[in-house]
């Protein structure tokens, strides 16, 4: 007689995995007598197979809306956004131990978005550390000194002893003149990066009726997509 070893879908067990009748559906159930959590292999929905929540993430890192999601993976509206509210990006990178007295040059710019309409402005700021190539801090609110003082207490565990920026107030009024560097020459790397963030999320596109309806999931995709990319 043949069998078949099941995996424990949460602690990747075989010995302990007994039946555990049907479901609603007609599928095989299976319960784990270790972690005592039960499953199915099969299900009728497609959100419930494995990798699927994973490539509403993928999606949304690559400019797919909402809606596009749940159409080519066949899962329905709030399943997505439902996904997106369980995200919980970090605002600041992970430096190595072995560079963390190292002195980083900071390019720091301000990215424009909404959420629901134009008048409610969205914005994102951050920093590139050209020789790292990566962002290593971002945060979010509007484009004025209280933003920046929040993204400055971000980068305040790193040793900065340069900040490049373009010539906005904000930037002059609250950087010491001894370690600002002002100038678009200075922070053509950044405004590269700007060019990468609105190419791959549909969220930043400057014309798009792919925005966000509501700041905490704005601020989570957008979040998410840095700490993937850049954040160690």
């Amino acid at each position: 007689m043949a069998t078949i070893k099941v995996n424990c879908r949460f602690c990747n067990q075989t010995t302990p995995v007994r039946k555990h009748g049907t479901g609603t559906a007609g599928f095989q159930r299976f319960r784990c007598l270790d972690c005592k959590r039960s499953f199915q292999l099969d299900y009728a929905y497609e959100a419930w197979k494995v990798g699927v929540k994973e490539k509403i993430v993928d999606m949304a890192m690559n400019s797919s809306g909402v809606r596009d999601t749940g159409r080519v993976l066949k899962v329905g509206y709030n399943t997505v956004l439902r996904t997106f509210k369980k995200l919980s990006p970090r605002q600041i990178t992970t430096i190595p131990f072995d560079v963390a007295n190292i002195k980083l040059i900071c390019e720091v710019d301000e990215q424009w978005s909404f959420v629901r309409n134009k008048k409610n402005q969205r914005w994102l700021w951050y920093a590139w550390e050209p020789r790292y190539k990566r962002v290593i801090a971002h945060a979010f609110g509007k484009r004025d000194t209280e933003t920046f003082n929040e993204l400055q207490r971000l980068l305040s565990t790193f040793t900065i002893p340069f900040y490049c920026t373009d010539n906005y107030s904000v930037y002059s009024a609250n950087l010491p003149k001894e370690k600002h560097i002002i100038g678009k020459i200075y922070t053509q790397r950044i405004e590269r990066t700007n060019l990468t963030l609105r190419t791959r999320l549909k969220r930043l596109v400057r014309k798009t009726i792919g925005f966000s309806k509501s700041e905490e999931m704005h601020d989570k995709v957008i979040g998410t997509f840095i700490e993937r990319e850049y954040y160690l």
